[in-house]
């Protein structure tokens, strides 16, 4: 079985780093299981790296074992207001 492509856009939260707000790596793994999720697989390895700024046009690429091999979900910002960071995410088979 073969999960489709997802792309949607989510929230999640930042955290405020050194002189910046830097997007929580584990928040967004959060967002990736949920945007997954709606595949109908759930996945429970998701990576998503540190140090990420929450600024608009930032992009990032988190990575998750999916049923059939290795998946990139790219992200996004397209959006920060306050402590909530929009995203645009798109996930794949690599």
């Amino acid at each position: 079985m073969r999960a489709a492509p997802a792309v949607v856009m989510v929230a999640l939260a930042v955290l405020l780093a050194g002189c910046g707000a830097t997007i929580k790596p584990e928040g967004a793994a959060e967002q990736v299981v949920k945007v997954v999720s709606k595949t109908g697989f759930k996945p429970t390895d998701v990576t998503c790296p540190s140090g990420v700024k929450a600024e608009v046009g930032t992009e990032f690429d988190c990575h998750f074992t999916g049923p059939d091999g290795d998946y990139t979900a790219h992200m996004k910002v397209t959006r920060v207001d306050g402590a909530a960071v929009e995203f645009y995410i798109q996930s794949k088979r690599t």
